[in-house]
C-alpha cells in the first residue's frame, strides 16, 4: 500500500507509511546496468525506521498528510462528480482556491474520461488540456512531490501531451531530480517508479537506459521487500519497461521471490492480474527462452481461473500459450473460454486468439466471421486491428485473393490516414507481416500498390531518417526493399546505396539483422529473379552473400566466449539456409556443428521446434541433440503438445535416427492420443508414419487413424487448405505411405490396402527422365546380362515402391526373365533390387547414415522378398570409378556374377 492508496483515517497513517532507508550509494556508482551496493540498508534497525517515519510525518514530508482535509474538499467532490471531460475542465477553470492537489486529481480524472471517450472527444480533451490545464499546472510543479509528479506525467502523456511541452518537461525533470537525490536518502515509492517508467517509454521519445539510470537501486530495494500481489504487479511493470537496465542477478532475485510467493499461496489463481503481468515481463524476447519453466509454472497456477478471466486477461493468456506452445493442459480450457468470449465480443482481437484452437470444421464458421469483420469500418477503428486481422488471415490460411486484397488495401488506408504510422517506424510492422504472409503462400500472392507504398517509406527512412544509420533499424528497412524492389532499375539491380550501407555496417550487424537481410534476399531470388538473374543483380547478391558469411563467422567466433543459445544458433543456421549458395559453405557446416556444443539443460518447446525445422531443412544429424529432444519429450510429456511431438518424430524419422530408449516413443504415443482432436490431419499422419518406422505405434492410434471419421476429417482439411496446388497431393501421398507401412509392418491390425488406384494414377502421371548414372548402369547391365529381358527398369511394386532395376536369378545364380506376375516368394529364385541412392538419401554430415524414408523402403522391399543392393551415386561418380571397366567390375562384384 503506497501514498496514493493511504486510508483517510489519521490513526492508520503509520501502519501504511513506506519504510524509509538510506541507500549507501554515490551517484557515480549508478551506471547503466550496474547494481549499487545497497546491502547495508537492510541492517538498519526497525526502531530507527519508525522514528524516522514519525519525524517525516511531523515535519510534513509526506505528500498525503492533508488527506483528511481533501476528503471534505467540496472542489474535489465536484471534480469527481463530473461526467464528461468538458464538465471537469470547466470546474478546474472556474473554481476559486485551486490547489496543486486539485490539479493532480483533476488530471487523473481527466485521463479516465479521456480513455472512455470516442476519438473526437479525446482530441477535444487533449486540446483543452494543452491550452488550459498546463498553464494552471505550471506554477505548482516545483511544489509537487514524487507521487503527484508521476501521476501528472503519466496521465498527461497518455492523453498525448508531447514531451516537448515546457510544463511536461518540467514535471519529468523534477521527478527525475527527486529520484536522483533519493538515491542516497530514501526509497522512491514503487507506484511512482511504475508510472514514470511507463510514461517515459510512451512513444519512445527518450533513450530509456540513460533517463532511468537511477531507478535500479530502488527496484532492488522493492524486490527485497516484495510480499504482496500489488508489489509483484508493479515490479513486473517496471522490469518490463526498464529491461535494458536489468541484469541477470536482479532478475533471478525477482524470479525467486515470485516462486516463493506462489509456493506460499500469496500468489495463486486468485491473483491473476499480478501473475499475468509477471508472464508479460518474462516473455520479453531478449530473455524469454531462459524462463520457460517458470512461465509454465505460472500458467499452470492460473489454469483454475481461466474460465473466470476478463477479456483482456484471457487474450493475454492465449498469446502466452501460443508463443511457448506449452503447457498442453491449457489447450482445452483456453479453447472453451475463447469460444465463449467470441460470442460476447465480436472483435478481430478475440477472433485472432480463438482461431489457433479451431478444428477444421470450425474454420468455415470463423472464416465467415472474419469476412464480416474485415468489411466492417468499426472493426478497423479498434486498437491494433490490422495486427489482429493479420493473425487471423495467417492462422486460417486464407487463399481467397479477394479477402487478401481487402486486408492489404485496408493496411494502405491505415498507412495514409494515421500520421503515427510514420513515427518510430511503426509501418515496419506491416512490411514484416507482408514478407511473412508472402512467404507463407509460397510467393503466389502480391499486392503491388502496398509494395510500392512500403518500399517508398522504407527508402525515405533509410535516406533521410536516423534509423538508416542504426544497423538494427536499417536491416528491417532494407530487407523489404531487397525483397520487393519497386525502386528505379529494380528489374536489373538493387539500389547501390543499400549495398554500400550493408558493407559499412557489416561489423555491427547482429544475428537478427542478418536473418532479416537474408530473408529479403531469399524472397527477391524466388519472386523477382526466379526466371532470370541479371548479371548486375547477381554480382550484388554475391557481395551480400559474402557479407552474411563474414557476419556468421564473427557470430560463431564470439560464441567461443559467449555461447549461443538454441534460438540464436537456429537463427544463424536459417540465415545461411535462406540462400542456396550458402548451404555449401564451410561456415554453414560450422554453424550446424555448433549444435553439438549446445547446452540442452534449458530446452523448451520453441527451441525444440526450431531445431527440428533446421535439421529437417538441412538433413544434418546431431545424435546428441536429437536424443536431448527425445529426453525433453520424456520429461515434459505432460506439458508438451502433440504438434511439438510430431515435429520431433518427423525430424528423427527423416534423418533415420534411432532413439536410445523406447520410453520417449511411448510417451510420444500417449501425447498424440491425448491431443488427437487438436492436431491437424497432416501432423497426425506424419507422426504415425514416424512411429511405424520405429515399430512403436499403438493399436489404438492405428484404429483412430484408419476409420471413416478421420478420412472425412482429412477431406475437410483439403477443402479449406490454402495451397490447393501442393497440400492435397502431399497429404494423400503421406496417407498412402502410412497405409503401406501399417499393412507391411503391422498385419495384425487388419488394415486393408486401399491405395492401389492412387498408385496407378500416380504412375500414369509420372514422366521418367533417366539420370546420367541410371543410363550408365542400364548400359552396363545390358553388357553383363546380354539380354534386356533379364532385368527390368523403373519397376513399381504392388505397394507403390519404385525400384530402379530388378533382376531375377535362378538357383545357379544365372539371370532369368522376370515372371509375368510378381510374387513374394519364388521357388529357388532370387529377386535382386538395385537402388540408385542420391546424395540426399543420406544425412548431410554423414554419407554412411541412410535417412529414414530410404531405410524404411529397403526394409519393406526385403519383406516383399527382394535382396536389396544399393549403388551410391557419390561412389559411382567418384574418381576411383571413373572408367567403365571399374564400374563394370563393381557391378559384377555387387551381383556376384562370375563372367
Amino acid at each position: 500500500m503506497y501514498l496514493n492508496h493511504l486510508p483517510r483515517a489519521q490513526s492508520k497513517y503509520l501502519q501504511y507509511l513506506l519504510p524509509v532507508r538510506r541507500l549507501h550509494l554515490l551517484r557515480r556508482h549508478v551506471n547503466i546496468g550496474a547494481k549499487p551496493p545497497i546491502l547495508t540498508a537492510a541492517l538498519l534497525p526497525a526502531v530507527g525506521q519508525k522514528l524516522r517515519m514519525h519525524s517525516q510525518l511531523v515535519n510534513g514530508d509526506i505528500e498525503d498528510k492533508f488527506s483528511v482535509a481533501r476528503e471534505q474538499d467540496s472542489l474535489l467532490t465536484r471534480l469527481e462528480e463530473s461526467k464528461t471531460g468538458d464538465q471537469l475542465l470547466d470546474v478546474l477553470e472556474n473554481c476559486d482556491g485551486l490547489q496543486s492537489s486539485h490539479l493532480v486529481e483533476g488530471i487523473s480524472l481527466l485521463w479516465k474520461l479521456h480513455h472512455a471517450a470516442d476519438q473526437p472527444s479525446k482530441d477535444a480533451i487533449t486540446k483543452r488540456v494543452l491550452l488550459r490545464v498546463l498553464p494552471m499546472l505550471s506554477p505548482y510543479v516545483h511544489q509537487l512531490e514524487i507521487n503527484d509528479l508521476s501521476r501528472c506525467y503519466l496521465y498527461l502523456r497518455k492523453m498525448h501531451i508531447p514531451n516537448s511541452e515546457a510544463v511536461v518537461e518540467a514535471v519529468l525533470t523534477r521527478a527525475l531530480h527527486l529520484i536522483e537525490l533519493a538515491v542516497d536518502d530514501e526509497v522512491i515509492p514503487l507506484t511512482s517508479l511504475s508510472r514514470l517508467s511507463v510514461g517515459i517509454n510512451l512513444e519512445r521519445d527518450f533513450f530509456t537506459p540513460l533517463v532511468c539510470r537511477n531507478f535500479v537501486p530502488h527496484l532492488e530495494h522493492h524486490i527485497n521487500r516484495c510480499h504482496s500481489e500489488e508489489q509483484v504487479r508493479l515490479l513486473s511493470t517496471c522490469l518490463f519497461q526498464l529491461h535494458f537496465l536489468i541484469d541477470e542477478e536482479l532478475l533471478t532475485h525477482f524470479k525467486s521471490r515470485l516462486t516463493e510467493m506462489m509456493q506460499s499461496g500469496a500468489l495463486s489463481s486468485k491473483t491473476p492480474k499480478a501473475l499475468l503481468k509477471a508472464i508479460h515481463m518474462l516473455n520479453i524476447p531478449v530473455w524469454s527462452q531462459n524462463h520457460t519453466q517458470l512461465i509454465r509454472e505460472v500458467m499452470l497456477v492460473l489454469q483454475p481461473c481461466i474460465h473466470q478471466m476478463e477479456s483482456v486477461e484471457l487474450k493475454s493468456m492465449c498469446r502466452s500459450f501460443l508463443h511457448h506452445q506449452e503447457p498442453a493442459a491449457l489447450i482445452e480450457p483456453l479453447k472453451k473460454s475463447m469460444e465463449k468470449l467470441l460470442q460476447d465480443e465480436s472483435t478481430a482481437d478475440a477472433l485472432s486468439c480463438a482461431v489457433p484452437f479451431a478444428t477444421p470444421r470450425q474454420k468455415d464458421k470463423y472464416l465467415h466471421h472474419f469476412r464480416e469483420l474485415l468489411y466492417s469500418e468499426e472493426a478497423w477503428l479498434l486498437p491494433n486491428a490490422s495486427g489482429h486481422f493479420f493473425s487471423v488471415l495467417r492462422a486460417l490460411k486464407v487463399s481467397d485473393i479477394g479477402i487478401c486484397n481487402t486486408y492489404w488495401s485496408g493496411v494502405i488506408r491505415e498507412l495514409e490516414s494515421c500520421p503515427e504510422e510514420q513515427s518510430h517506424l511503426r509501418f515496419l510492422r506491416h512490411s514484416q507481416r507482408y514478407m511473412n504472409f508472402n512467404n507463407n503462400l509460397g510467393g503466389t500472392y502480391r499486392h503491388l500498390e502496398l509494395e510500392r507504398k512500403l518500399s517508398r517509406m522504407c527508402m525515405s527512412a533509410i535516406e533521410e531518417d536516423i534509423a538508416g544509420r542504426l544497423p538494427a533499424k536499417f536491416a528491417r528497412l532494407a530487407s523489404f526493399v531487397l525483397a520487393y524492389g519497386q525502386t528505379p532499375l529494380a528489374w536489373k539491380k538493387f539500389p547501390n546505396f543499400l549495398l554500400s550501407k550493408m558493407l559499412a555496417m557489416a561489423p555491427q550487424l547482429g544475428i537478427q539483422d542478418c536473418f532479416l537481410l537474408s530473408r529479403g534476399m531469399q524472397i527477391a531470388s524466388e519472386l523477382r529473379f526466379r526466371q532470370h538473374l541479371p548479371q548486375l543483380a547477381g554480382m550484388q547478391l554475391s557481395t551480400m552473400d559474402s557479407i552474411l558469411i563474414g557476419c556468421a563467422e564473427r557470430h560463431l567466433r564470439d560464441a567461443e566466449k559467449d555461447p549461443l543459445n538454441a534460438s540464436e544458433l537456429s537463427m544463424v543456421v536459417r540465415t545461411l539456409s535462406h540462400r542456396k549458395k550458402l548451404k555449401n559453405t564451410v561456415v554453414y557446416n560450422q554453424a550446424l556443428a555448433q549444435y553439438k556444443n549446445l547446452h540442452c539443460s534449458d530446452l523448451n518447446s520453441r527451441a525444440v521446434r526450431d531445431m527440428a525445422y533446421n535439421f529437417n531443412a538441412s538433413n544434418f544429424c546431431v545424435p546428441e541433440l536429437l536424443e536431448s529432444m527425445f529426453a525433453y519429450i520424456s520429461e515434459q510429456h505432460e506439458h508438451i503438445t502433440g504438434d511439438t511431438v510430431e515435429k520431433v518424430l518427423t525430424c528423427s524419422y527423416n534423418l533415420g535416427y534411432m532413439p536410445a530408449s523406447v520410453e520417449a516413443l511411448n510417451h510420444a504415443s500417449v501425447v498424440l492420443l491425448r491431443d488427437f482432436d487438436q492436431m491437424s490431419g497432416l501432423s497426425i499422419v506424419q507422426a504415425c508414419l514416424a512411429l511405424c518406422f520405429y515399430k512403436s505405434i499403438p493399436e489404438q492410434l492405428i484404429n483412430k487413424v484408419f476409420c471413416v471419421k478421420f478420412i472425412q476429417r482429412i477431406e475437410d482439411e483439403i477443402q479449406v487448405c490454402y495451397s490447393k496446388a501442393t497440400y492435397p497431393e502431399r497429404v494423400l501421398n503421406l496417407v498412402m505411405q502410412l497405409n503401406r507401412t501399417v499393412c507391411l509392418d503391422f498385419p495384425e491390425a487388419n488394415v486393408p490396402w486401399f491405395q492401389q488406384n492412387y498408385i496407378e494414377a500416380q504412375i500414369s502421371k509420372r514422366s521418367l527422365i533417366p539420370s546420367e548414372s541410371t543410363a550408365e548402369v542400364k548400359q552396363l547391365l545390358q553388357q553383363l546380362l546380354q539380354n534386356d529381358n533379364h532385368f527390368r527398369c523403373n519397376h513399381t511394386t504392388p505397394y507403390g515402391y519404385q525400384i530402379d532395376f530388378v533382376i531375377h536369378f535362378d538357383r545357379d545364380r544365372k539371370p532369368i526373365p522376370a515372371p509375368p506376375v510378381e510374387a513374394t516368394m519364388l521357388d529357388r529364385i532370387t529377386k535382386v533390387a538395385i537402388l540408385l541412392l542420391k546424395l540426399d538419401s543420406f544425412c548431410e554430415n554423414d554419407l554412411t547414415a541412410l535417412r529414414g524414408p530410404e531405410t524404411l523402403k529397403m526394409r519393406h522391399l526385403e519383406m516383399m522378398g527382394y535382396k536389396v543392393m544399393q549403388i551410391n551415386e557419390h561412389d559411382w561418380n567418384s574418381k576411383y570409378m571413373a572408367s567403365s571397366t571399374a564400374k563394370a567390375n563393381y557391378l559384377k562384384c555387387l551381383l556376384q556374377i562370375s563372367h
